[in-house]
């Protein structure tokens, strides 16, 4: 509460001084209260209110509303009551606070900051419905379709169903109303309600589209409309669709090229051809579902233009009828007339006085049977109200099939021997019938045979022929006796453009029997079951007979079963029947010849089959060569007795040879001998064919038969020349129009072959080629190409039959010469043709206009031309560089003669820096240099310029690993330019030095002064070049560490001449003369010495005070 102090005066009582103080005891409210409740009910679009309370709370507590998702607080009123604070949330509800969270909050400062008592209210609001129509707005369907409308509603609460109206109409009260085959009057807006008990109503409107392709209908009436001719014609055709038409035309039949566009058709001064059916079209899109359609509708309408009938005409235009059956002619006009014309049908009469007469009225006319009296000319003609038309007429003719007047006998039988047999048919026909005599299929052969045939005309064109075969020919015994071999079925058949007609006559001849494909040799191994067969052709039956070797006693089949005969005859005809003599479990005495013995009325035949071990087999017959081609050859054989053993194979070896007189010709060989033979496993086939041959080459072919029990001898050769497979062009053509000549160059070939020239006078035209009569003849060039050469005899035209001529040796001239040709309008070419076959030629290949430049060089086959270029080349690269080597000796020479040549140059060397140069470093302290044995000192000098004092090689006379990099001795810092030239320059010493040493003897006793010399410094011939990137390959071998080191290979020679050319510190060689060269001129003309190592010491170099690189 509030207190208040207050000072008085003694006495009076009067205040002096006073002062308030409000005291506020700190208390926690109660937790908030919500009214109505914490899941309250709204109604939308009517007012709430939302309650929050809270007491007890010391001071007044804050109460306020929040709304979930949003931070700031809502808008309330707040009252202060003595149960409390009370804040009042008022709220209009919608659909979308329906589910909404609000939260009421209360604080006082007896609370922490971070501490509120909270309460959370649901709010449920009903809303009233919401209605959605589909699938979708508006709804296409097409005509006789079916249409789904679809009420969606959302509405809280539910509703349990909805109400479908139509133009205030009820019609339904599903969610989904379906129509089925919409009509047109279906189309139309469709309202879906409906009502959740709110007091208020949702409802929505669809729209339904009922789309249909174009209906056409035309005004004219019942599809007709008669004008008369020079009227103009108006038709209008109406066209209902949904969605309108695009497009509205008007087409005729049969004229694509007539079209209007509209639907109106005007037609002026229409005539006789305007007359037709017209068709009014019109065109547009459904959209249904999506989807798109093109729809189309048509209707027609005839236009009959009254004119008289045009021309007649009759199909067929060529009528053809075969005797007794019918034939039908059809008769139009055209223009086709109208009204619709009648038409007259009548024939011409064999009486001219005769009136004519009708024999059919309308467009056909029908002959059910025709006959030869039935040809003849026919007319046709048609009229109506308007006029007549021009007739029409044709010629029918009427074909006869062949009819026999004489058949052959079916059944003829005849002896062997017989004599002037023969057989006779006849038959008549029209057209004209062939005759054609056939033997079991297969036209028979003149050689044997001989035929007759008459031909006679008769009435109407109808033919009579009769033929006879004679049994007669140069191929027969005695000219005309009949033969075993004539027994078969002869046909006589007839033939012409209506049918094949045919009669037969089966032969018979009585002979005796004749033995056919009986083998005389049959093969079984002991104990196996032999057959030994024998076939004969006779008639009449025969009877067989076997009996063994000389034995005259018959073999029958007995009860032990040893012996077994079967006779049996052909069923496909052909007289022929075989006997098999069957020996089981054969023993050695079975061996030997069985004799068969066949007998009928006419007489007998005899004939022996050896039954023998098996065994190789015999060789083949008759290799004959069936088909050749350029790269094949087929043999035909006739196989030997196999032994027994049917699996014999069968293996042609063949050989190419050359012919006499070509044995120079070569052409593509494959590798090996030309005389070498290969062999090729025919298996059993027959024939065989051997393949990967060389074109136009001679082969010899031999073939032996192999079994598992040898094989056989070879058999006869057999030759055979391969084909041509192409023929080349000339390599090249030149003509000269100057002098006439024509030049060819050809390739190596073994053909025989012509040339063909043709000329061209006209470059116009490229078909006017023209041949000349001569041909060039060519002999095979054999193993090189050749050239030949000859003259066109002026290509002038001659004043005989026409053509030119070619004269290989200016032979052929012309008996007049008429200059009527241009030279220079003038083209040749030439092609090869063989020899033995004109027709059979390569491509032509166009002549070159002018001299040949190149005649013989131009004949060089193209390995020897590339063989000569290469030896050019060559030779010219060793003139080059024998030319380059002289040089550098040249020069060489000159550095040699030159005083201070090193020091003073300027053209070869970079500018040497004149500076003291680096100290030495010495590894030990011993001061006999040539005793310096250190290691360490040696591996210091190994590194510099190539030279070590102990080993070989240091770095193979690659490159120059200097000693003193950080002091250099040019002004490049240490590896520049400078040093790199210097190091190339030494590198190139070394390695010649390297190079000229054996390193077996590098420690000879007598060193070489010389080896290893630097020529820039020297002027000598120690290195080939003086700068040289690349070192030197020489071969090395491994050191010599067998012996110690001695002083006398770093100390000088007492014994050996100075060099003070070497020795001194100066260098100078100035005025001497050149001991270089005299040391190579020893050399060259003394055996080689052991070369000698230069005793000059890096270590005295780099002591001497100079700054020039070590040498």
């Amino acid at each position: 509460g509030q207190f208040e102090c207050r000072l008085r005066v003694v006495g009076s009582g009067k205040d002096l001084h006073s002062q308030s103080f409000t005291v506020t005891v700190l208390t926690a409210p109660s937790a908030p209260s919500v009214s109505p409740g914490l899941n309250p009910t709204a109604t939308e679009d009517k007012p709430f209110q939302l309650s929050c309370s809270s007491s007890g709370g010391s001071p007044d507590p804050t109460v306020r509303w929040y709304r979930e998702g949003v931070h700031e607080p809502l808008e309330s009123v707040r009252t202060l009551t003595d149960q409390g604070v009370t804040s009042i949330l008022t709220l209009s509800p919608t659909k979308e606070d329906d589910g909404a969270v609000f939260r009421c909050t209360v604080w006082n400062r007896a609370m922490s900051a971070n501490t509120k008592l909270e309460a959370m209210v649901h709010l449920n609001v009903n809303y009233i419905p919401r209605v959605q129509i589909g699938p979708e707005n508006p709804l296409r369907v097409e005509r006789d379709g079916t249409a789904v409308l679809q009420c969606n509603v959302d509405a809280k609460p539910q509703v349990s169903n909805v109400r479908w109206t139509r133009n205030n109409r009820f019609i339904a009260i599903a969610f989904s109303h379906t129509l089925h085959r919409v009509a047109l009057q279906d189309a139309g807006k469709y309202t879906c309600t409906a009502d959740n008990g709110l007091g208020k109503t949702g409802e929505a409107d669809i729209l339904l589209d009922v789309q249909y392709g174009p209906q056409v209908t035309i005004d004219s009436g019942p599809g007709q409309r008669e004008a008369e001719e020079g009227e103009t014609v108006t038709i209008k055709c109406n066209v209902s669709a949904n969605p309108p038409p695009l497009t509205v035309e008007w087409t005729r039949e049969g004229r694509p090229d007539f079209r209007q566009t509209g639907q109106t058709l005007k037609l002026h001064r229409v005539a006789a051809d305007s007359a037709g059916t017209y068709t009014c079209r019109a065109l547009n899109i459904l959209t249904v579902g999506g989807k798109t359609a093109n729809k189309i509708g048509n209707a027609s309408v005839t236009l009959l233009v009254r004119h008289k009938p045009g021309r007649a005409q009759i199909t067929p235009d060529r009528p053809v009828a075969t005797e007794g059956s019918g034939v039908t002619l059809t008769c139009s006009s055209s223009p086709p007339g109208w009204p619709v014309p009648q038409y007259r049908w009548w024939r011409d009469q064999d009486d001219s006085a005769q009136t004519t007469t009708v024999l059919a009225t309308g467009p056909k006319y029908n002959i059910p049977s025709a006959h030869l009296a039935s040809e003849g000319k026919y007319h046709c003609q048609a009229t109506n109200d308007m006029g007549h038309g021009e007739e029409a007429t044709v010629v029918l003719t009427v074909h006869q099939p062949p009819r026999f007047l004489a058949k052959l006998q079916p059944h003829v039988t005849k002896r062997i021997g017989d004599s002037e047999f023969s057989a006779m048919c006849g038959a008549q026909g029209k057209p004209k019938p062939s005759i054609k005599w056939f033997k079991d299929g297969q036209e028979v052969s003149l050689e044997k045979f001989d035929i007759s045939t008459d031909e006679s005309e008769g009435r109407n064109s109808v033919y009579t022929v009769q033929s006879t075969l004679r049994f007669s020919g140069r191929n027969r015994p005695g000219g005309n006796q009949l033969m075993p071999a004539d027994r078969g079925v002869y046909s006589c058949v007839f033939e012409n453009e209506v049918k094949r007609a045919e009669t037969t006559m089966h032969l018979r001849i009585e002979h005796e029997p004749i033995v056919v494909n009986t083998p005389h040799k049959v093969a079984y191994d002991l104990r196996e079951t032999a057959e030994v067969m024998c076939r004969v052709q006779a008639y009449p039956r025969p009877e067989f007979q076997w009996n063994f070797g000389n034995n005259a006693a018959h073999l029958t089949t007995g009860a032990d079963g040893h012996y077994e005969i079967n006779t049996t005859i052909n069923q496909s005809g052909g007289d022929i029947y075989t006997s098999i003599l069957s020996i089981a479990n054969i023993q050695a005495h079975d061996y030997g010849d069985y004799n068969c013995r066949v007998t009928n009325m006419i007489g007998k035949v005899r004939t022996t089959i050896r039954l023998q071990p098996k065994g190789p087999p015999e060789k083949p017959e008759s290799l004959t060569p069936v088909a050749i081609g350029h790269s094949f050859v087929t043999l035909r054989y006739t196989p030997g007795f196999d032994g027994g053993v049917h699996d014999t194979k069968y293996f042609v070896s063949y050989r190419r040879t050359a012919d006499s007189g070509d044995d120079e010709c070569v052409n593509a060989r494959r590798s090996g001998a030309p005389d070498s033979w290969h062999e090729v496993d025919c298996q059993r086939n027959n024939p065989c064919n051997v393949t990967s041959l060389d074109q136009h080459q001679r082969y010899i072919f031999k073939m032996k038969a192999y079994n598992n029990k040898g094989h056989s001898n070879y058999s006869d050769e057999a030759s055979a020349v391969t084909k041509v497979d192409r023929i080349p062009a000339p390599q090249r053509v030149a003509y000269d129009p100057e002098t006439h000549s024509l030049t060819l160059n050809i390739a190596a070939t073994c053909l025989r072959m012509v040339g063909i020239i043709e000329v061209l006078t006209n470059h116009i035209h490229e078909e006017d080629w023209s041949p000349l009569e001569e041909h060039l003849a060519l002999a095979p060039s054999g193993a090189s190409p050749t050239r030949h050469e000859a003259t066109i005899s002026s290509l002038h035209r001659t004043a005989g039959p026409g053509g030119r001529s070619l004269d290989p040796d200016s032979m052929f001239q012309d008996d007049t010469v008429l200059p009527v040709i241009k030279e220079e309008t003038v083209r040749v070419r030439v092609k090869l043709c063989l020899e033995n076959n004109i027709q059979a030629c390569g491509n032509y290949v166009e002549a070159e206009i002018g001299p040949p430049y190149i005649k013989e060089a131009s004949t060089l086959s193209t390995p020897t031309l590339v063989a000569i270029i290469v030896s050019c080349v060559v030779f010219v690269l060793f003139i080059g560089l024998m030319f380059v080597y002289c040089r550098c000796r040249k020069v060489q020479t000159k550095k040699g003669s030159g005083k201070d040549y090193e020091m003073e140059t300027t053209t070869v060397h970079p500018s040497i820096v004149q500076q003291p140069p680096p100290p030495y470093y010495p590894s030990s302290g011993m001061e006999n240099k040539a005793l310096d044995m250190d290691p360490s000192k040696t591996a210091v000098y190994a590194g510099q310029n190539g030279y070590g004092y102990h080993g070989a090689n240091q770095n193979g006379g690659e490159w120059v690993n200097m000693g003193y990099m950080e002091n250099s001795y040019s002004n490049s810092n240490n590896g520049g330019s400078q040093d790199s030239l210097w190091q190339m320059k030494m590198a190139a010493a070394n390695n010649n030095a390297n190079s000229g040493s054996n390193p077996e003897h590098h420690h000879h006793h007598i060193p070489n002064h010389y080896a290893g010399y630097d020529p820039l410094t020297h002027g000598g011939y120690g290195a080939v070049d003086d700068y040289a990137p690349y070192p030197h390959l020489v071969s090395s071998a491994s050191p010599d560490y067998s012996r110690n080191a001695s002083r006398q290979d770093y100390t000088p020679d007492k014994c050996r001449r100075r060099e003070h050319h070497l020795e001194s510190p100066y260098h100078d060689v100035s005025g001497l003369p050149d001991p270089y060269h005299l040391m190579l001129e020893n050399e060259e003309n003394h055996p080689k010495k052991p070369h000698q190592e230069v005793s000059l010491s890096l270590d005295e170099s780099l002591e001497s005070g100079y700054s020039t690189p070590n040498s």
